[in-house]
């Protein structure tokens, strides 16, 4: 007869046990690991969101009552309201462009061709006060371009 150990078969498998018992712990701390982190990036996507959206919002209502005070005021301070609604949409155009830096290329938070309008209707006032002409007219394409912006949140 052969004589040999029986116990070393077991002293394999336990220490095999003993491995695979490891290695699955360490498996689950970095399951956890990137469980948390992934939770942790979701909320600040989320709150950056919130953020840009909120204060476009803000931008659109503050450039909505500036362009009412300018369609209601004499004409004294009409050029300090351009300026003012100008400063308001341009804060909105940088929103555009920070959210799509953010997200990605052609995220926007407010259509950029009706911010273009509304720029182009600005320069228009601004060429007209200038020259001294009446700017009924651009002013209430401007409002109404305006409220198209504070529509998009609705705003109105």
């Amino acid at each position: 007869m052969y004589a040999f150990d029986t116990s070393t078969g077991r002293r394999k498998s336990k220490r095999r046990a003993r491995m695979l018992l490891i290695i699955i712990f360490i498996l689950l701390i970095l399951l956890a690991g990137i469980t948390f982190t992934l939770v942790k990036t979701r909320n600040f996507e989320s709150t950056t969101r919130d953020v840009l959206i909120s204060r476009a919002i803000s931008e659109a209502g503050d450039a909505q009552t500036t362009v009412y005070r300018l369609t209601q005021s004499s004409g004294t301070n009409s050029a300090a309201l351009l300026a003012g609604v100008r400063s308001h949409i341009y804060c909105l155009q940088c929103l555009n462009t920070l959210a799509g830096n953010i997200y990605g290329a052609g995220t926007v938070i407010v259509d950029p061709e009706l911010l273009n309008r509304c720029t182009s209707t600005l320069d228009l006032a601004d060429v007209r006060l200038q020259a001294g002409n009446v700017l009924t007219e651009q002013f209430t394409v401007l409002r109404d371009q305006v409220n198209e912006v504070a529509a998009t949140f609705n705003l109105n």
